[in-house]
């Protein structure tokens, strides 16, 4: 398992937790998770690079782009609002590698409980 780093919130938000939940799950391959959450025309973009659309597509995608290497998720900010959520962090691997990422989440509807249809990953090595 990916060890986790995240602060502590006031529990008042719960797109919030819900982000949190949902990036824990793709970096433990919970492909459950994911799939409960997510729209069936979900998805992909990673700035720079491809896009990838309809769940069963993203879910391989994740598979394909996955490391067994990774060793811990740190989550900086997470941000929601409305049909929108936002989640930067760092993602640290065994042999030193990170990665400074954020993921711009679009929601199907402004509910708490709505799931995910888009999301944009933007991704950069640091030293």
């Amino acid at each position: 398992m990916v060890k986790i780093h995240a602060k502590e919130d006031c529990g008042n938000a719960p797109k919030k937790i819900f982000v949190q939940d949902l990036l824990v799950a793709i970096v433990n391959n919970d492909e459950t998770f994911i799939s409960k959450h997510t729209t069936d025309d979900l998805r992909w973009n990673i700035a720079g690079g491809a896009s990838v659309e309809g769940k069963d597509t993203v879910l391989t995608a994740l598979r394909q782009h996955r490391s067994d290497t990774l060793a811990e998720l740190t989550i900086h900010t997470i941000v929601t609002h409305g049909y929108h959520g936002v989640a930067e962090g760092l993602l640290k691997y065994k042999d030193g590698r990170q990665v400074a990422f954020c993921d711009v989440y679009q929601f199907k509807a402004s509910a708490n409980n709505a799931p995910v249809k888009a999301i944009t990953t933007y991704a950069v090595g640091t030293e």
